[in-house]
C-alpha cells in the first residue's frame, strides 16, 4: 500500500468513526516503520496496522568453514523501494490484547 493511499484509509476512517488514536514506531534493527491508528466501532475497538520496511534486494551469507566457526546473514536493502504491510486488529477483552483478524473474513478484495 503506498502512501496515497494509506492516507485515504485514514481521511476514510477519521470521516466514518472520528477520534482516531495515532502511534508511530521505528525499530532500528529492521529498518520498519510501524504506523497504527486504533478506533471504537460498533465491533468494538479496533486498530489497523501498516508495517513498511526498505525492500530486501541481496542477502548475503558469511561463514566460516572452520569447526565452531559463525555464521550470519547480511541484508543488502533498498534506498529507493519499499514494500509494506497492513493487518486490522479488534480488542480481545478476554485476551487484554489486539486479537489479529484474518481479512478472508472480509471475503475476496476487489481486483484493481
Amino acid at each position: 500500500m503506498n502512501d496515497q493511499r494509506w492516507e485515504e484509509v485514514l481521511r476514510r476512517l477519521d470521516k466514518q468513526f472520528g477520534s482516531l488514536e495515532f502511534d508511530e514506531i521505528e525499530d532500528e534493527e529492521t529498518h520498519a516503520v510501524v504506523e497504527s491508528v486504533a478506533w471504537r466501532s460498533p465491533m468494538g475497538r479496533m486498530k489497523l496496522t501498516r508495517t513498511t520496511r526498505p525492500l530486501v534486494v541481496d542477502k548475503k551469507l558469511h561463514y566460516s568453514n572452520r569447526a565452531g566457526g559463525g555464521s550470519y546473514v547480511e541484508y543488502v536493502y533498498s534506498d529507493t523501494e519499499t514494500s509494506s504491510r497492513i493487518r486490522l486488529y479488534r480488542w480481545s477483552d478476554a485476551l487484554s490484547d489486539w486479537e489479529e483478524i484474518d481479512a478472508s473474513a472480509f471475503g475476496e478484495a476487489p481486483s484493481r
